[in-house]
């Protein structure tokens, strides 16, 4: 009855195959679903007996035996149900943790180009919410399916056995129930998938809106955010209530069927028994066989609203899953870096047929620190990305120590490599854990002396709880200049041989910026160094300069050659200084 997209068949076989990983819980809850489908199978025909030859055939002495079998199944059904039920739970939360952790660890391996494609908030609700959906109906769902549907073959066996036209005559109603689902089916699903899309953008609207809640409220755009979630809140309403209306007619109407079909039992198997064909106990174990019959077909009718639910969301889970955008960790390990970077012919392109980078060629020695230099979207941060396995050149390639890096895993290579981003990153915790992420074996002291190694002990001291202050979510409770000096001790303590640093010196106080200058030396000292410089005066303390425009390299010096070159350097660093006289270009240069 339930419809499957041919990707939803390949993402349903998948699951499965999950499943089946956890073979000793799937045993303990087949054995407990087949020992409790036979005691429920048994306990109608052992009551039929009770009162056909112990009641109706007043053989008391046989009378106490049947009723105590008939308890016994009983107790039998309960203390199965129990380990069914218990056990089925403990696999279900076992699949679960499972397929997030799977999800979890691909969102880690994604390239960037696949969080280009997702907003945050429906990636969380994608690993949240879908998964637990997924669980619900198709994990432990179908388990109780497995279950209703056993139940329901033997009832059907043992009802042909008792009375093959009473059997039929309660089938009357099966045809209908099938019908009805078939029609309704494929609408719940959609209707359903739509309300998992739209709860996933309001999931996304409140991510965003709590991440960004000071250019919210800076730029006075509450009511903006509020009328975007209330629209949308409005779209997860009328959609939830059109699957809801649909649900509301397709349920009470299987009732209907189901109910209709105890009935015509109740009629027909009375004339039965009437005319002589059927004994009053058979009757009896027939309505009961009849509800365990009409329970499980109602049961997997009930369960098809969640499992279109659950089909939705697996698709969504599927869609992450086998997207394609994986970053590979194959090739080979690089030992003892000494930190040259060559590019050599370097084209790149974001999108197809528009060039960020147009062949660039430069070369930086082993302990050189050189300073890119550009106007926004020149590609200075494209060259880092490139260096860092993010993206892939277009055309040419990228050396370490003589080494195309397209050969090189990707873990190798990020493991002499330390970028400090201009937007730095923290996670929920205390400085000092900020600091030790890269390097978690270290001691408090080692990082302390990181620290005193870069002249920011101090500053770190007179933090609220020095070393063990809480930074806040995403380290809102530090400034922009307190979390890159964090980061900078971060780089610092995994000790890389290749340093790339996206300085950020226009957004902090003169005193962090001194203190972030002495910080950025100490780091970068015996190190191969790559400084994004958006303030000019920075370029001065690097060995060398390389200025790209629109792309490509179009000056390379040290700050004195290109300052008294009056080129493109001169003039950027004019336009952003200020007015600099013969006197002061001479000055510079020095």
């Amino acid at each position: 009855m339930v419809k499957v997209s041919k990707t939803g068949t390949v993402a349903f076989r998948e699951l499965l195959s999950l499943v089946l990983t956890f073979r000793l819980d799937v045993a303990v809850v087949s054995l407990a679903i087949a020992f409790n489908s036979l005691a429920t199978l048994l306990s109608p025909y052992v009551l039929s007996l009770t009162i056909d030859r112990g009641v109706v055939g007043a053989d008391y002495a046989s009378l106490p035996m049947y009723v105590g079998l008939y308890v016994l199944l009983v107790l039998a059904q309960w203390v199965t149900q129990v380990v069914r039920v218990s056990r089925t739970e403990v696999l279900g939360q076992k699949v679960l943790s499972s397929l997030r952790e799977t999800m979890f660890r691909r969102y880690m391996s994604a390239t960037l180009d696949f969080y280009q494609g997702y907003q945050v908030g429906d990636l969380v609700s994608r690993l949240v919410n879908d998964t637990s959906t997924v669980n619900e109906a198709l994990v432990t769902g179908l388990l109780n399916v497995v279950g209703d549907l056993v139940s329901m073959l033997g009832s059907l066996a043992i009802m042909v056995y008792l009375s093959p036209q009473l059997t039929l005559a309660s089938l009357v109603t099966v045809p209908p129930m099938v019908l009805v689902a078939r029609v309704f089916g494929g609408r719940l699903r959609r209707a359903w998938r739509e309300v998992r899309e739209r709860v996933s953008r309001l999931t996304s609207i409140v991510e965003e809106s709590a991440s960004g809640i000071e250019v919210v409220k800076s730029f006075g755009l509450e009511d903006s955010v509020l009328s975007r979630f209330e629209r949308t809140s409005r779209e997860v309403y009328s959609q939830t209530i059109r699957a809801s209306v649909l649900a509301g007619l397709f349920f009470p109407l299987m009732g209907v069927l189901s109910s209709l079909a105890v009935a015509v039992v109740l009629i027909y198997g009375g004339y039965l028994y009437l005319s002589g064909a059927l004994s009053i106990g058979v009757l009896v174990a027939f309505t009961q066989y009849v509800n365990r019959l009409m329970g499980p077909i109602n049961d997997l009718v009930f369960m098809y609203d969640s499992l279109q639910t659950a089909l939705a969301a697996l698709d969504r889970n599927y869609e992450v899953l086998k997207s394609g955008q994986v970053e590979s960790d194959e090739g080979i390990d690089l030992v003892d870096v000494r930190g040259e970077v060559v590019f050599d012919h370097v084209w790149f392109e974001y999108v197809p047929g528009i060039p960020v980078l147009k062949d660039v060629n430069i070369t930086i020695r082993p302990g050189e620190v050189v300073a890119l230099v550009g106007h926004t979207g020149a590609g200075k941060t494209t060259m880092a990305n490139l260096l860092m396995k993010f993206y892939e050149p277009t055309r040419g390639r990228i050396l370490v120590d003589g080494v195309d890096i397209r050969n090189v895993r990707r873990s190798s290579l990020r493991r002499f490599i330390s970028y400090i981003p201009q937007e730095t990153f923290l996670f929920p915790g205390t400085v000092i854990d900020n600091i030790r992420v890269v390097k978690p074996e270290a001691s408090d002291e080692e990082v302390i002396e990181v620290c005193r190694r870069l002249g920011i002990h101090r500053f770190v001291e007179r933090l609220p709880n020095g070393y063990y202050t809480d930074v806040g979510e995403v380290g809102k409770r530090l400034s922009t200049g307190e979390r890159q000096l964090i980061a900078i001790a971060r780089a610092l303590l995994k000790d890389s041989r290749i340093v790339i640093v996206d300085e950020a010196l226009s957004s902090v106080d003169s005193e962090t910026e001194e203190m972030l200058k002495k910080a950025i030396r100490e780091l970068l000292r015996g190190r191969t160094g790559i400084v994004i410089a958006h303030r000019l005066t920075t370029a001065r303390d690097c060995d060398r300069v390389i200025v790209l425009a629109d792309g490509r390299v179009v000056e390379q010096g040290t700050f004195s050659e290109l300052m008294a070159k009056r080129g493109v350097f001169y003039s950027m660093y004019v336009s952003q200084v200020g007015g600099v006289g013969e006197a002061t270009v001479a000055q510079e240069a020095r």
